[in-house]
């Protein structure tokens, strides 16, 4: 099982934990175990193999720079990239207690409310581009968002 499809399952079980309020899901298939459990302020993963160390060049390198992290292209599926349009933390949800705006794989109509961008104590709602498919949905609740940061893609 390759590293992305262990992600995309991980980030479903995460979701399901989230809207159906569990304390715990698990799941195993091809030999990879994976646990995750709601914990204060945000879910834990746990796989069982391991990722292969990154070469020491890589983290040689300098930790300075102008633009904000981002998953390396052949981890994005193809859709409509939705990004950040300001610096802020990301929420899924309106509040803790409710379950999120949306989830991946769930159908959104154009205008649809993805989540919340609260910057300077203002909730700024962002809003579907397009109607589609939400396939992956990129930030936890709680994350720092940069702008023009990938929130999530439509297909």
């Amino acid at each position: 099982m390759e590293i992305n499809e262990i992600k995309d399952i991980a980030l479903q079980l995460m979701d399901a934990l989230a809207s159906k309020k569990l304390g715990e899901v698990s799941i195993e298939a091809e030999g990879v175990k994976i646990r995750v459990k709601a914990s204060a302020p945000a879910p834990v993963i746990a796989a069982a193999p391991a990722a292969s160390p990154a070469p020491a060049a890589q983290s040689a390198a300098p930790a300075a720079s102008a633009e904000p992290e981002t998953a390396p292209a052949d981890d994005i599926p193809a859709g409509t990239q939705v990004k950040s349009p300001l610096v802020g933390t990301f929420y899924s949800s309106p509040s803790p207690d409710e379950p999120p705006f949306v989830l991946a794989g769930q159908e959104v109509k154009e205008g649809d409310t993805l989540c919340i961008i609260e910057a300077m104590k203002v909730m700024n709602e962002i809003k579907a581009p397009c109607s589609g498919k939400v396939v992956r949905i990129m930030a936890q609740p709680g994350d720092l968002v940069e702008y023009n940061q990938l929130l999530c893609v439509i297909e």
